[in-house]
């Protein structure tokens, strides 16, 4: 079960100490290999430990997949914006900007066949995202016992703080991933500041 930032932060330095080193193995493993092909053992050896002490942390590589993944988009996410920096357009930029990095590196990592591996990264980068977003959300939308967010001008009645943040994450993640499919991408920051608009529109909605 994968655990939120405060919960981590509490976690025994032994037990943080174990997880680096699984996480590093997996990394090096699979920058070498696909990690459809990576096996438990591969990853415990690699770590300099045994597969009882992994089954102890992670129930299976899947599960420390999701784990590795989390923690690292929440550093950069983190390193670019700081916990309870301000929303601004600024900031969104610097958000959107990193996870099409963040993107681009995996892919530059891993080689294929991934496998399992997209959709579980995908989940987490979306989660690490969404609690960003819903923090933001939280600070424009103060009236949420009644639904009704206060962006800007007079009360908007719509969609819920949850749907809002919602549409936001798969909005950032679906805009980075265009990016990186593309044949031959132009370079990231340029291709932020023409999708930021749009991005910005699904988190600021203004009454007609």
């Amino acid at each position: 079960m994968l655990i939120n930032q405060e919960q981590e932060k509490k976690l025994d330095p032994r037990i943080k100490r174990t997880r680096q080193l699984l996480q590093q193995a997996l990394l090096d493993l699979m920058g070498e290999t696909s990690f459809e092909a990576i096996t438990v053992k591969e990853i415990a050896e690699r770590a300099t430990l045994n597969r009882v002490t992994f089954y102890a942390h992670f129930q299976d590589k899947y599960a420390l997949l999701e784990y590795t993944v989390r923690q690292m988009i929440r550093q950069q996410l983190r390193g670019q914006v700081p916990e309870g920096a301000p929303y601004n357009p600024q900031n969104l930029s610097r958000l959107v900007l990193t996870v099409c990095e963040f993107l681009a590196e995996m892919e530059r990592h891993c080689p294929p066949p991934h496998g399992q591996m997209d959709p579980l990264m995908e989940k987490q980068i979306k989660a690490e995202l969404h609690e960003i977003l819903e923090g933001w959300l939280a600070e424009m939308w103060p009236d949420e016992s009644n639904r009704s967010p206060t962006f800007r001008g007079p009360t908007l009645r719509g969609p819920t703080l949850e749907q809002a943040a919602m549409v936001a994450t798969w909005s950032i993640y679906g805009a980075a991933m265009q990016w990186l499919q593309q044949e031959r991408p132009k370079p990231a920051a340029e291709y932020v500041e023409q999708v930021l608009p749009l991005i910005l529109g699904s988190l600021e909605p203004t009454v007609g």
